[in-house]
């Protein structure tokens, strides 16, 4: 986060400069994760949009190895393949799915 950037803009901000689609409508908390806590101070603030629209190229491209929409009914497949496997996106997504 930048100085005085509360975590929901932060999210917003990071994920138009990564993906290129700005989220509008309502943020909303998802969930709060420390992925290794006792090895590293990492705060990880996760919230959903349910709404975006795309604004431009991502201006931080290196950072994502492919961008997609994916409905949700596909998700677990993914897992199970082996296609989605960072500790906090596999979180979020699978407590999505539990909030169905």
């Amino acid at each position: 986060m930048r100085p005085g950037e509360t975590p929901a803009d932060a999210a917003v901000r990071e994920t138009e400069e990564e993906t290129g689609w700005r989220a509008t409508g309502t943020i909303r908390p998802l969930m709060y994760t420390q992925p290794s806590p006792g090895i590293m101070t990492s705060q990880h603030h996760i919230f959903r949009a349910d709404n975006a629209r795309h604004v431009g190229d991502p201006e931080d491209a290196f950072e994502s190895d492919r961008i997609d929409w994916v409905p949700l009914d596909d998700i677990r497949g993914l897992i199970d393949k082996r296609h989605i496997v960072a500790g906090t996106t596999l979180a979020a997504l699978l407590f999505v799915l539990a909030d169905r």
